[in-house]
This record gives structure tokens, sequence and C-alpha cells, in this order.
């Protein structure tokens, strides 16, 4: 329980640092003064600075003497020796720019500043569904007492589907539900044994996309993974014994985390890897490979 709330706290700072904020990606005085036709002069009579804030379109800025908009800019006419000013836009915590971070120690009367910004655009389209299907490689350990050598991997399968919800084009959360096989060998000079496991797993994860081109995103998920046991047995060949289920020695509810790396491919086709480790009392361990389609 330790773990998982561990990794839930990590994941909510790691969403935390991703949260929507506007970025100032340069700030520098021009080479021109300003048009007669467009200045404006300030309590003191004396002519304003113009910031011109270009790139994204943006709601409000205080700290101005003025504000206008001028087709997809904004304005804002600061007094001599402003220092800095506050951009503001719905759904972003506002931005406060100070000059001096961008080596302006303060803004001069008739003199034209530009401004560009950039901002975390909402996606259109937010509710993607997806099929996935693959191969599963599977260990397990601290199966009990009496395994002193090393378990060994088998191989399985894995297919569901998932659900993701994406706040922005880079920030997302997906839920998932799949129907695995899992299990373990082992052998020592006492027995030889197989696990053979079917569980169904509901991986909950944070989804961070990042847009490599036009045909092709990169995508990492992270987060816990709450497995139930629905099925399969443990064999022993030597000495022959009777099946042993399950349930009769795990518990049937098992918790995890799970992470792991997507490429999506023209919006649709999907290509993945991820790893599963339990922290229940049946650990296993999981590296699967899956192939998918998003809607």
């Amino acid at each position: 329980m330790k773990r998982l709330q561990l990794l839930s706290c990590l994941l909510l700072l790691a969403v935390t640092a991703f949260s929507q904020e506007i970025e100032v990606t340069k700030f520098g005085q021009a080479t021109q003064f300003i048009a007669a036709d467009d200045q404006i002069r300030d309590w003191d009579n004396e002519i304003c600075a113009l910031v011109k804030i270009q790139g994204a379109k943006i709601d409000s800025v205080s700290g101005a003497f003025e504000v206008r908009r001028n087709g997809a800019e904004v304005w804002a006419y600061m007094t001599n020796g402003d220092r800095k000013l506050t951009i503001y836009k719905q759904g972003y915590e506002p931005k406060e720019v100070v000059f001096n971070d961008f080596g302006v120690q303060d803004v001069k009367s008739n003199r034209v500043y530009l401004m560009n910004i950039y901002v975390l655009e909402l996606t259109k389209k937010r509710l993607f569904i997806g099929i996935h299907g693959g191969v599963n490689f599977t260990t397990a350990s601290d199966l009990g007492a009496g395994y002193d050598n090393d378990t060994k991997w088998v191989t399985g399968f894995n297919i569901g589907a998932t659900g993701a919800y994406m706040f922005t084009d880079l920030i997302g959360a997906q839920v998932g539900i799949f129907f695995a096989t899992k299990g373990y060998k082992y052998s020592d000079f006492y027995r030889d044994e197989k696990g053979d496991f079917q569980f169904v797993d509901i991986p909950v994860q944070a989804l961070f996309n990042f847009k490599l081109s036009e045909s092709f995103a990169l995508q990492l998920l992270a987060g816990p993974c709450f497995s139930i046991n629905v099925g399969g047995n443990m064999k022993r060949t030597l000495p022959t014994l009777a099946d042993v289920k399950f349930s009769d020695i795990y518990s049937a509810f098992q918790m995890g985390g799970q992470a792991g790396l997507r490429l999506v491919i023209a919006k649709h086709y999907a290509i993945g890897a991820d790893y599963q480790m339990g922290f229940g009392n049946y650990k296993n361990y999981n590296f699967g490979v899956n192939v998918g389609y998003i809607f």
C-alpha cells in the first residue's frame, strides 16, 4: 500500500509539473520608433513605450498604461521605466514577465519592444479509444520458503482496450482493461514447477504525448495497475502433485505499477512496450509488446 501511495504522489507531481503555462520565448527592443499615429502619451505627457505581444492569442494584460489589439497582436503601452507586465489567458496560469530576465532593465519612452509567447493550446479532440494486443514475457519472485533458485521467464499474451482523455496536446490520462496470461517456471533438485495464470489488468496511467512530426508521436505512460486473477493454476511435474489454484496461495486481487512507451503512426496505428511490476504477495514481473489501433 505504501508503494502504491508513493507512485500516486509521483504521478500527481508529474502532472502538476506539466500544468498549463504561458511561455515567453523572446523579448527585446526593436530598431524602430513608434509611428506618430500609434503614439500614446502618459499622464506626464511623455510618449509611452510599446510592447508588441505576438505568437499566441491572449485575453488581457495588466501593468500597462493602455492595451490595444492590432490584428493578431496585443499592444501594451508602458510608461517610461516600467519593468514588468502580466499576461492572462483563460485556462492558464497568469504569466508575470520581468523584463530584466531577458536582459532589458526597463522600457524606454518612444521605443518598440517585441515579445513572442507560446501557449500549449487545448487539443480539439479529447477522447481516444484504442484496441491493443500482443505478447507478454513474465516471471515472478518471492514465491515463499523453499524457492532457492531464480524463476525463469515464460511467454503469454495480452489483449484489451484503452480509453485516453487528453487535457492538452501534451498531457492526458488513460485507463485500460486487458486480459493477460502470466506465469513463471521454476526448477531445482526437488521440483519442476510452472505457474500458468490469467489476469484482468486495469492500468490507470498518466499519458504524455510528444509530437515528433505530422505522422509520428511518442507517448510515455506511467501509473498504478490493478490486477484480478480469473483462472489458472500452478503445475508440478517433479514430484507429481495435484495442481494448485492461484487463489489457494495468493490474494486474487493484486496491485502494481506499470510504465511504457508507445509510438503512434499516422494518428491511428500504435506500437508499444510496457513493464509491469507487482506490489502484492505475488510479485510478478511482466514485459509486454503490443500493437493496436486508436480511433
